[in-house]
């Protein structure tokens, strides 16, 4: 019943704290938007960074959601790596987050500015 629908099998994953992530989300990517944020999700929380920024590289950011995990690959990438680049992309996002009309006054658009402002010192 569970594999024939993507829905619950990507669902199950999630609710089983990313179990078989790396098996269930891929085939997902082209089909579910959140498959590739939760597979960027599971790859951050299991240190895996490059494999987190190879998800998040070439995606355009749509909604505060994608934009925030995207910023958050490219802060751990550039606090690792000490690199002002990608520290530079993750406070523009955080910023444009932050300061969007529909999400400056939310609980995620308060945490973007912090992290932007952190970000800039």
């Amino acid at each position: 019943m569970f594999e024939d629908n993507d829905l619950l099998r990507h669902n199950l994953v999630v609710f089983r704290g990313g179990e078989n992530a790396t098996q269930v989300f891929p085939p997902l990517l082209d089909i579910m938007p959140e498959a590739r944020l939760n597979l960027v999700i599971y790859h951050l929380k299991n240190d895996d960074v490059q494999e987190a920024y190879k998800l998040v590289k070439d995606m355009e950011p749509v909604v505060p959601k994608e934009y925030i995990i995207k910023a958050v690959v490219h802060a751990v990438i550039g606090m690792q790596e000490e690199s002002k680049d990608h520290l530079n992309i993750a406070q523009k996002l955080y910023q444009l987050v932050g300061t969007s009309a529909t999400e400056c006054d939310t609980i995620p658009g308060r945490q973007c500015m912090a992290s932007c402002f952190f970000i800039l010192k």
